[in-house]
């Protein structure tokens, strides 16, 4: 694994922000092809935690986007508004189909059209996203202060699901961008995650879906 650097940049890495994409790009695809495939009851509750675990990141990460990285980057480049308020739209034009593929008292046959639909609406979604905001926020927003969001967004979220969100972003990723992002962690969380937290992943990954990501996140 790289070591960190330690000459400063002179814009964010988007590393970790687009590994979470890659998780997105993929991940609702895979649930809708198990999610009424379950081989027994075990299986079937995994595949119901994986689906509320996905939501539940994708809420935060869209909510991170719409309160703090849209306003900053409207104050700061005016002229990006139309293209903000048009993903702020896409943001709300996909909620439906996050509360129906959530909501377990539908049939499994309607959560799983809405998983397929989010996998769809999800991909466009990302290709603007990454066409038109990636660049504004590299333009706009310092390295220090994206650093410093970064961690205060992890330190927000649900400390047991922490695990589970670094080995799910590196299962999805390309191995450079899983290098780059976590030369951004401190040693001991690089430890724990090789050591524990993306074996872990993998045997989850292997149950949910019949086959293990590679063996070394960062390596292809």
């Amino acid at each position: 694994m790289s070591a960190p650097e330690t000459h400063p940049r002179t814009e964010p890495d988007l590393s970790a922000f687009l590994l979470a994409h890659a998780g997105f790009r993929v991940e609702f695809g895979r649930l809708a092809e198990v999610i009424d495939n379950a081989r027994d009851a075990r299986h079937a509750e995994l595949i119901e935690d994986q689906i509320e675990f996905v939501l539940s990141y994708l809420h935060h990460h869209h909510t991170d986007e719409d309160t703090w990285v849209w306003p900053l980057l409207r104050a700061r480049a005016p002229h990006s508004e139309q293209t903000l308020a048009a993903l702020e739209r896409q943001h709300q034009q996909i909620d439906p189909d996050l509360a129906l593929a959530g909501d377990r008292a539908q049939p499994p046959a309607q959560r799983e059209a809405a998983l397929r639909r989010l996998h769809t609406a999800l991909a466009h979604h990302l290709d603007e996203e990454e066409r038109d905001a990636v660049p504004l926020i590299r333009s706009q927003l310092t390295a220090e202060e994206w650093h410093a969001h970064g961690l205060q967004v992890v330190r927000a979220y649900d400390r047991q699901r922490v695990p589970l969100l670094f080995g799910w972003a590196c299962a999805a990723g390309p191995p450079e961008l899983v290098r780059q992002a976590l030369t951004d962690f401190p040693t001991p969380i690089r430890l724990l995650f090789r050591l524990r937290w993306w074996p872990a992943y993998r045997r989850r990954h292997t149950r949910l879906y019949a086959s293990p990501p590679r063996r070394d996140p960062d390596r292809a």
